[in-house]
């Protein structure tokens, strides 16, 4: 048995990509959000530890009243510079998952439009396709909307977006069109 092909991306927002794999349409999460969030962090950090070391050093480099100890200054610049190298790191991450093979990832969700149902990331049927609709939720806890799977037996959430990773943006749409209109 040769290795799984590689489904073709549909659309793709914030981590979360609706691909298509013959018949069935995949849902798969890249699982960069918490990352995402550490990123912006460790830029708020650089960016405030930084500045504080540059406004403590530099007037007392450009012959002025110092704005307090050297080694207070130093001490920031070193702090934003860890940060900064984390920040680098921590990007690099987030690309390198982004690039990656849809196929190394365990895909959240399986639409199989011939078999007509929706299926968990572990083949489990959850529900008949047609019984199945996309929407986007407000969370509770996040400035970001959330996809979700409104069934028969209830809602499954497919993915919670964050502010800092592009939340979950039309691909509730984009569902709804690929799942319920005609394969390609």
């Amino acid at each position: 048995m040769g290795t799984p092909e590689e489904p073709i991306i549909l659309a793709e927002h914030g981590g979360l990509v609706v691909a298509e794999r013959g018949p069935e349409v995949i849902l798969v999460d890249r699982g960069s959000g918490p990352t995402e969030i550490v990123v912006f962090v460790l830029v708020v950090v650089t960016l405030v530890f930084g500045g504080f070391g540059l406004v403590s050093l530099l007037p007392g480099a450009i012959g002025g009243v110092s704005g307090g100890p050297a080694w207070l200054g130093v001490a920031l610049l070193a702090v934003a510079g860890a940060a900064a190298t984390a920040m680098y790191i921590s990007a690099k991450t987030v690309r390198r998952r982004r690039s990656g093979p849809l196929t190394s990832f365990t895909p959240v969700a399986i639409f199989d439009r011939s078999a007509r149902v929706y299926r968990d990331g572990t083949g489990a049927v959850v529900a008949p396709l047609d019984q199945v609709r996309f929407e986007r939720r407000m969370q509770a806890t996040s400035s970001s909307a959330k996809l979700v799977a409104v069934t028969p037996d209830g809602t499954r959430v497919l993915k919670r977006g964050n502010p800092f990773g592009g939340g979950v943006g039309d691909l509730d749409a984009v569902l709804t069109r690929v799942v319920h209109g005609a394969p390609r």
